[in-house]
């Protein structure tokens, strides 16, 4: 089954429980030769599950679950949405938007027009615990009984208690900061 327009409506930190609840447990991540040259290396690993098409149709009977006309048919519907008289820019927030769609993307859109097409099956991964080391406003390590563990310090996405179901994006990196100083300066000053 192909993942609907719906599916963009998630902030990526969501991403990873919709996935789990789609048949198989994975997604696929499609891609144009305008940005294969711009993955990252892991995509280029021998254990990747990937596919690849001359065209999108083609590519879409290779793709494990999906339901080939509905992918055809978002497909089209996002590129027809994309605003062409803005450059593309992977490098800025360039503005390059989709008009008219139940939730727009506002910067990096582009075409997926150019083939060979290539499509990579893809699951979820931790990437920030919702629960986790419960620690007091000094940072410090509470333990089951409700005491703080002298000497042991806490902070970053290892911390529970911050957020539940769903974060913002890099608050992770805020909390590593902000509790990372703070436990910094309760370790120096033991």
């Amino acid at each position: 089954m192909f993942a609907s327009r719906h599916f963009r409506n998630y902030t990526y930190a969501k991403y990873g429980r919709v996935i789990l609840e789609q048949p198989g447990r994975f997604a696929w991540q499609v891609f144009d030769q305008k940005v294969v040259k711009q993955l990252r290396d892991e995509y280029r690993i021998k254990q990747v599950t990937k596919v690849i098409g001359n065209t999108l149709e083609e590519l879409v009977r290779k793709m494990d679950g999906v339901d080939a006309e509905g992918f055809l048919k978002e497909m089209a519907e996002y590129n027809a949405a994309i605003d062409q008289n803005v450059p593309f820019n992977s490098n800025v927030k360039d503005g390059r938007r989709t008009n008219g769609l139940a939730v727009d993307k506002t910067n990096w859109a582009n075409t997926l027009d150019q083939g060979p097409f290539e499509a990579y099956q893809v699951t979820c991964g931790i990437t920030f615990t919702f629960g986790g080391i419960r620690i007091n406003p000094q940072a410090e390590v509470i333990d089951t009984d409700g005491e703080v563990i002298p000497g042991l310090y806490a902070c970053g996405e290892l911390v529970g208690g911050l957020f539940y179901f769903n974060y913002p994006g890099g608050s992770g990196l805020t909390n590593g900061s902000v509790f990372g100083r703070i436990a910094g300066k309760a370790a120096a000053s033991r």
